[in-house]
């Protein structure tokens, strides 16, 4: 259901969410105000009303730091779906599931199948966070997708990068499974790097 706000209310939203991820608390009325550019904190509660009122928000009234975010708005990420560790994989494909973490927003999260990355402690089941790069420096974990396999679909996989002389090696963390080389031709013309794992997430 569609739920508009103002120009005023998505400010103070975006600000609500970016002080609770850095500050682990809910900002005052003063502190939003003094944020997007409101002098009257009454002002500020008129709007925080609206919020809490289209449901992205809910506040304790008797508390100067009363705000939490409604379910909805809480700052999990949705799995974008499955990353091979071993042999590549159909690329991912959209799921519903959600993680709830709280990352900066220009991420997204890969549940991890199989274990040739188990030796960084990257294990069948767990969730990589993934910051989207085109590029990656030696020895990064990266997601690979070839375009050309499975039938034009694409596949991806996760491993350690190197460029070497005259191709690229995908490294697994595993010393029972091999590497896989791409020439430094087929790397270029069929290859593409997603991003690269900046965390593990690991289900209780």
């Amino acid at each position: 259901m569609e739920r508009p706000l103002s120009d005023p209310q998505a400010d103070i939203l975006k600000f609500i969410e970016k002080y609770m991820r850095t500050e682990g608390r809910p900002p005052t009325n003063r502190e939003i105000g003094g944020a997007v550019g409101i002098k009257s904190t009454g002002h500020v509660d008129y709007h925080l009303t609206v919020l809490e009122k289209k449901g992205y928000i809910a506040r304790e009234r008797k508390k100067s730091r009363g705000i939490r975010l409604s379910q909805q708005e809480q700052q999990g990420l949705r799995v974008h779906g499955k990353i091979a560790a071993g042999t590549p994989l159909d690329i991912y494909t959209e799921q519903q599931d959600i993680l709830d973490i709280t990352p900066e927003r220009d991420v997204f999260v890969l549940e991890v199948v199989g274990e040739s990355m188990i030796e960084d402690h990257i294990a069948n089941g767990d969730y990589v966070l993934i910051k989207p790069t085109e590029v990656a420096h030696d020895g990064e974990i990266i997601v690979a997708t070839r375009s050309t396999s499975n039938g034009g679909n694409g596949a991806a996989t996760l491993k350690r990068f190197y460029r070497e002389r005259d191709r690229v090696r995908l490294q697994p963390a595993n010393s029972t499974m091999e590497p896989i080389y791409v020439s430094a031709e087929e790397w270029d013309s069929e290859w593409a790097i997603q991003g690269k794992v900046i965390a593990v997430y690991r289900p209780c």
